[in-house]
């Protein structure tokens, strides 16, 4: 049975944290909340507890897992020196969502490193979470879904993935920026963004002047296949691609979705679909309900989702990169 703790982030009840920090060093899996999403955590160093989180999620064991720590000494404990320019970021957007992968340490388990010789370490910045892992010691942790579902922003997507799988799950509300970190390779250079995720490129390069490159996200989707919608997803760029999609589409009794974010430019089409999602027209604003949307698509059955397109910059190119990977298909 799992058990459910609500927790205030602004004032936080230590007997809880102490409860989740025991659990953990049994062996069993605790979810919590991070400021990206909530994440199912295990002793990094416990690997029955780490084979716990793949069989819990349906995980493929060849996906490496992401170690939350709480200090610097932690990420000491975990990987063969810290190169200095990670030390320069880790300065500036650390406690963040930012995973740097560096060479771990023979002491991290295979199951943690998916066999590879490198491991991504992340310093969250949310209450709850650094105040369990300074209780429990560093936690391997992906994000708290069954793999092939969107990553959970409330504890309420984890109860409906996770229920009955896990210990335990610490309720904090809704995450606050709603996708995950961006990980970045730096045992080799050029350095490389190997998800693009809370800080942008462009503020990693504000700090590293040197090129920092995207791995193909292609190839990555291929290893570690993405959430998808069971929705056919169409991004359109502006009314005219509306006019045509909906001439299309209109008397096949399909079911229609419509994710906007300029409503006003397709008024005169709005009342054809079945279900309008209207987001923020910051990106930075609009990715925190993108999972939220997603899960609801698939609950209604809907069978396509057209999307408004966000300029690719910043935080738009995050949120383009999880709406085209959602809709991928063979």
């Amino acid at each position: 049975m799992t058990v459910y703790y609500r927790l205030d982030a602004a004032n936080l009840d230590l007997e809880i944290i102490n409860n989740a920090g025991t659990l953990i060093r049994r062996g069993e899996l605790v979810a919590f909340p991070t400021e990206t999403v909530y994440g199912l955590g295990a002793d990094a160093f416990n690997s029955e507890a780490v084979k716990r989180i793949f069989a819990a999620k349906g995980r493929k064991p060849d996906n490496p897992l992401i170690v939350h720590v709480s200090s610097i000494e932690q990420v000491e404990e975990l990987v063969d020196g810290i190169p200095p320019e990670a030390r320069l970021l880790m300065e500036r957007f650390w406690p963040g969502p930012l995973t740097l992968v560096m060479q771990a340490l023979s002491r991290v388990p295979d199951e943690v490193r998916a066999g590879g010789e490198t491991v991504g370490v992340r310093m969250p910045d949310h209450p709850v979470a650094r105040a369990l892992i300074q209780q429990a010691g560093p936690l391997a942790a992906p994000s708290a879904n069954l793999s092939g579902r969107p990553s959970p922003t409330t504890a309420e997507h984890v109860r409906k993935d996770l229920d009955g799988r896990i210990a335990a799950v610490l309720d904090a509300g809704a995450t606050g920026l709603g996708i995950e970190s961006t990980v970045l390779q730096v045992t080799s250079k050029p350095f490389r963004i190997l998800r693009p995720g809370g800080i942008t490129r462009e503020e990693l390069q504000s700090v590293l002047p040197a090129d920092i490159g995207l791995e193909e996200s292609e190839a990555r989707t291929d290893r570690y296949p993405h959430y998808q919608t069971r929705a056919q997803v169409l991004i359109i760029s502006g009314p005219g691609e509306l006019e045509e999609l909906s001439h299309r589409y209109r008397g096949k009794g399909k079911s229609i979705g419509f994710v906007v974010h300029k409503p006003n430019d397709y008024r005169h089409i709005l009342d054809e679909v079945d279900q309008v999602y209207q987001l923020e027209g910051d990106p930075e604003l609009a990715v925190r309900s993108l999972y939220e949307i997603l899960r609801d698509v698939d609950q209604r059955n809907i069978d396509i989702l057209w999307f408004e397109s966000y300029p690719e910059q910043g935080m738009g190119s995050v949120l383009m990169d999880r709406v085209r990977k959602a809709g991928r298909r063979e």
